[in-house]
Formats: C-alpha cells, sequence, structure tokens
C-alpha cells in the first residue's frame, strides 16, 4: 500500500469514527429535541415568558445541541394537573405541575396544608427541608427527577362578600382547588365546591360559587375582578409550587455538559420568575382595587382562630396518612436546624 493509499485510509477512518460518535446515544456531539409543558395556558403569561428565556439560554449555552419546544398547559391535551404522570410516561421530556397534584406520593401533601405558612420565609424554608424526600417520591412513584420549582406569591380569596372573621365564612360556597383546602373551608363554616380552573370565571358569575382562593396574578389574567367584590389581604391559605419535572429516562440520556446545563439555566429561571411573582403581588393587589374591587383586612385574633381550624386539617390528614409522610410534616412544621 502506497503512502498517499494508507493516508486516505487513514483520513477515512477518522471520519467514520467521528460519525459513529455522533451517532451514539448520549455523545456529545447528539443533539436533543424535548418537549417542555409549561402550567398556564399562554406563553405570554409570566411563566411562559420567562420559560422563553430559559429555553433560549440552554439552546444558546448547548450551541443548539438541547433544544426545548414549550407547549402551553392542556395545547397537547393533558392538564397541566396531571404532568408529573405525562413526563413520568415520556409523552413529555419536561413538564410543570403543581405540589398539590402530586399528593398519590403521601410526601408531596405536605406542601398542600391550608395557612401552614405564614410568609414567604416560612415556604421557601419548607421546600429546602422537604426536596429530598420530594425527590425520592418523585423518582418512586412517577419516573420523574425534580428540576426545580417556583413558588409563587400567596393565593388570596376573592369573594362576592367581604370575608373579615371567621363567621362571615358560614354559609357560603367557595371554588377549593385541592383536598386540604377543601377540607379548611369546611371547617370555617363554607362548602367547598370543585370547579375546574378554565370555568372559574363562569362559575363566580352565575353564582355557581361565591369565591375562589388563588394567585393575585393569576386573577389580574382572567379578570376575576369583574366577578367578585372583594379582596382578602388576610385570608392566604396557600403558596403554590410550580414544580417542574424531567422524565428520568431522557435525563440519563443526555451528557454530563447537558445536565450541568439545564441545572444551572434552570435554577436561574426558577429564581427569576419566583422573584417576578412576588415582586408583583403588591401591584396586582392595588390593581384589583383601582378595577372596583376592595381590600378587607382580617384581625390577628380571627386568623389566630382561622390558623387553629387549619390545623384540624393538618392533624385529621397526619392520622390517616404513611408514617413517612407525618415525619416529613413534623420536620417541616419543627422548621430548619440553624
Amino acid at each position: 500500500m502506497s503512502r498517499l493509499d494508507r493516508v486516505r485510509l487513514g483520513m477515512a477512518a477518522g471520519v467514520a469514527a467521528l460519525l459513529m460518535t455522533a451517532a451514539l446515544p448520549g455523545s456529545a456531539q447528539e443533539t436533543f429535541n424535548w418537549r417542555f409543558g409549561i402550567y398556564f395556558p399562554s406563553v405570554e403569561s409570566l411563566e411562559g415568558q420567562h420559560a422563553q428565556e430559559f429555553v433560549r439560554s440552554v439552546a444558546d449555552r448547548s450551541d443548539n445541541r438541547l433544544q426545548i419546544e414549550i407547549f402551553p398547559g392542556g395545547l397537547l391535551g393533558f392538564s397541566s394537573f396531571t404532568h408529573h404522570r405525562v413526563v413520568g410516561d415520556g409523552l413529555l421530556e419536561m413538564g410543570t405541575t403543581m405540589s398539590a397534584a402530586m399528593v398519590d406520593a403521601p410526601e408531596w401533601e405536605t406542601l398542600s396544608h391550608a395557612l401552614l405558612f405564614r410568609n414567604r420565609d416560612d415556604a421557601q424554608a419548607a421546600w429546602g427541608i422537604a426536596r429530598p424526600e420530594l425527590e425520592t417520591a418523585a423518582a418512586r412513584d412517577f419516573n420523574v427527577r425534580v428540576l426545580g420549582v417556583t413558588m409563587a406569591e400567596f393565593d388570596h380569596m376573592l369573594s362576592k362578600s367581604p370575608l373579615p372573621s371567621v363567621e362571615s365564612w358560614k354559609g357560603h360556597k367557595f371554588r377549593a382547588w385541592q383536598k386540604q383546602l377543601g377540607c379548611w373551608f369546611e371547617q370555617m363554616g363554607a362548602t367547598p365546591m370543585v370547579i375546574p380552573y378554565h370555568e372559574t370565571y363562569t362559575a363566580l358569575a352565575t353564582g355557581q360559587v361565591e369565591g375562589n382562593s388563588g394567585g393575585l396574578q393569576a386573577a389580574m389574567d382572567v379578570k376575576l375582578h369583574e366577578v367578585t367584590d372583594y379582596v382578602s389581604t388576610g385570608w392566604t391559605p396557600n403558596v403554590p409550587f410550580y414544580v417542574t419535572l424531567v422524565n428520568q429516562d431522557a435525563w440519563a440520556s443526555l451528557p454530563e455538559d447537558l445536565q450541568q446545563i439545564l441545572t444551572e439555566e434552570s435554577g436561574k429561571y426558577f429564581a427569576a420568575t419566583t422573584e417576578a411573582y412576588w415582586q408583583r403581588a403588591t401591584q396586582n393587589l392595588e390593581l384589583l382595587v383601582e378595577n372596583g374591587m376592595e381590600a378587607v383586612t382580617v384581625p390577628d385574633d380571627e386568623f389566630a382562630k382561622g390558623r387553629e381550624l387549619a390545623r384540624v386539617c393538618w392533624d385529621r390528614w397526619q392520622s390517616e396518612t404513611t408514617p413517612e409522610a407525618v415525619a416529613l410534616m413534623g420536620k417541616i412544621l419543627a422548621g430548619p436546624d440553624d
């Protein structure tokens, strides 16, 4: 074989090796196309705007080796409340749902209890305490990896009549979007009604329900000020935890450098979106008032009564759930170790 032939053979082998490497799953040269189901039904929502920035950053840092397409909640026929199962089944590589949707794994229900958190710091501390066990439960029961969480501002009670006291709740019908919220409504003397989120405006307009617990940003987005008259600044039952999950097999298929990029950029995404929710809370309250709603305060002694009624639900749940979930609830109530 001539020297030229040897050179040609060597070049051909090198090209073949490169092609084989590019074809290997998880190799540094392989490209990945992921589907990301966000929670809210519009890319123009606060979540959607930040999600667009996130996927652009991932594409830029990965030189387009990891490209993520955003699908607004419900667009593909999956309810956002089921994204944990959709992602686990591989129908989406990545999706956002609420912690309250994942209560088939009992540990996840610890974050759903009404009036559990008194402020943002309480909620952040609870997430830090619970996350390791929640990650284990998510992998065990749903085949998903927890990428992170967006912690929106407190839900507020919006209603057709003022709610300054426990007594003022009695006899009213309010939309309850999760079980523990419904339990607390009952303890307060109200009737919980299960109404899908997309039917909330109509249910309030027709009097099917007389109030709703939800975020102020969401209230502005769907114009609930048109069908309610009062917003409570004291009854703030829940902090919504919007949890973003990744299919475990999809995660394992990524090379380590893409896993690192996804981890780092998603961390920025969660932090920025969380901060945006909390920064807008005061502004959104002012906008609701400007649009004709009246803000109603709750005296401290009435709030204390309401929280004691919430504890009835906490205790009942602990008597019925698993020992592991009870132990985690105890850690959350005890707070972080100093």
